[in-house]
């Protein structure tokens, strides 16, 4: 037993360790299985604070970190559950690292990289609230960690790739990550009006590789969420979980898009950027 278990984590380390945003795309199925063998091997000593649909796992000092993140988590199981048509079957673990080092290298990443959450192949990985509000007061950051933390945005990704069983492209999930976080925390949630919203200046198959480049980053994460805000306030909130359900069986991007929307993945981004052309001419007149 000893050693498969050798060989179960080798091969998930050899996965593991890839660049910073390749992460959300390529976790499914076996290998999320085998990846949580290995984080209950890498946490087997940790302490384990456990919910109705979450298990916990925090190191000393972070006691009540794990308290007030089971709490939100808890808080917001029913209502993302609902909103992307997806519960879990089983606990879903969540591990709280006390510094961005730690976090880190469970990945080999660069300590440039500033993750606040991290989800891959069924494991939520949190930075602990110590390490970026520790200039808050207890009560303030209680808030703050409710308000903008991590933890509807990373439970969104596992709900995505659950639903999808991993088949989604990367732009769709940090695009309804974002919008769903708003939704759930009380954020504004406000429809950009055609003028505020961005154009769609390269392609999605682009789109999806510059989300880790700097210079793109911003435009990435705002495109993305603008573009799903534009489907639900085009084709209605019902339309998200019959997308994701359509990506589960296995459908293409296109080919889901045209079953549930009615139009082609690129009718929809031609619609889309369309409506930024027709209000910049309008402006021009004006």
């Amino acid at each position: 037993m000893d050693r498969f278990i050798a060989v179960v984590i080798i091969v998930c380390l050899s996965i593991m360790m890839v660049p910073y945003g390749s992460l959300c795309v390529i976790s499914s199925g076996a290998l999320r299985s085998a990846y949580q063998m290995l984080f209950a091997w890498e946490t087997r000593s940790w302490n384990i604070l456990e919910g109705d649909h979450y298990i916990i796992k925090y190191q000393n000092g972070d006691q009540e970190n794990a308290r007030l993140t089971l709490q939100e988590a808890e808080r917001l199981y029913e209502p993302l559950g609902e909103y992307f048509g997806c519960f879990p079957e089983k606990r879903v673990p969540v591990a709280i690292y006390r510094n961005k080092s730690a976090l880190n290298r469970v990945f080999g990443w660069d300590s440039d990289i500033n993750a606040m959450g991290v989800y891959w192949g069924g494991v939520i990985r949190l930075l602990s609230p110590d390490d970026w509000l520790d200039e808050f007061s207890r009560a303030a950051r209680e808030d703050v960690y409710r308000r903008h933390g991590p933890i509807a945005h990373e439970y969104i990704h596992l709900l995505v790739d659950y639903k999808t069983r991993g088949n989604y492209p990367r732009w769709l999930t940090e695009g309804l990550a974002q919008y769903g976080e708003k939704y759930c925390t009380g954020m504004a949630t406000v429809t950009a009006s055609a003028e505020e919203r961005p154009a769609l200046s390269i392609s999605l198959e682009d789109l999806d590789k510059k989300f880790d480049d700097p210079e793109w980053q911003d435009y990435c994460y705002t495109v993305s969420e603008e573009m799903v805000e534009f489907m639900i306030s085009n084709y209605g909130a019902d339309s998200i979980p019959l997308l994701l359900e359509e990506l589960g069986r296995g459908k293409g991007v296109d080919s889901a898009f045209h079953k549930v929307l009615g139009v082609n993945l690129r009718d929809f981004t031609n619609e889309y950027h369309s409506e930024n052309i027709k209000t910049e001419k309008c402006q021009k007149i004006s």
